[in-house]
């Protein structure tokens, strides 16, 4: 029950993005910026970060909003590969703070800015790469195949 009301809500979102009127341009760099506001923990205000980043770099407002709503669900998963990224990226033997065991509360705050840097460090790899691969692929599909895409939507059957 609970999967086909998602289902029901994510071709609702697609339905939107793809009848939004205007340049292809600005609707991939809204929905965009949106989806990489589910990179960061935001705590509640990722909607309003998303329409604001999506005006604040030109893009379009309402694609800003479908790409941080739709895919929230992502974010334990977006947070794990930003950790993941990061620890690859940044072994702890190239960090300064992570030398030399101390009492156990320095080993601890050791801990914590060795995982707090490898998570900057993999969310901002992360966003660029999923940022260039996001915008592409919609602004491809907006600019080529918007009407046969929508076509496709609305033969897709959820049930209620």
């Amino acid at each position: 029950m609970m999967i086909k009301l998602m289902l029901r809500r994510f071709k609702f979102l697609l339905i939107r993005l793809f009848r939004i009127k205007g340049n292809s341009h600005k609707i991939s760099l809204g929905f965009t910026l949106g989806f990489l506001v589910n990179f960061i923990p935001t705590f509640g205000i990722g909607p309003f970060l998303s329409v604001a980043g999506a005006k604040v770099f030109r893009g379009n407002p309402v694609a800003g909003l479908i790409g941080g709503v739709s895919l929230t669900w992502l974010f334990p998963l977006l947070f794990y590969m930003n950790v993941l990224v990061g620890e690859k990226l940044l072994p702890s033997k190239f960090l300064p703070f992570s030398e030399g065991v101390g009492p156990a509360g320095h080993t601890a705050i050791n801990a914590g800015m060795h995982i707090s840097t490898a998570f900057f460090l993999g969310m901002l790899v992360n966003m660029i790469l999923f940022g260039m691969a996001v915008y592409y692929f919609l602004f491809m599909t907006i600019q080529k195949h918007r009407l046969q895409f929508l076509s496709l939507l609305r033969k897709w059957e959820v049930k209620k």
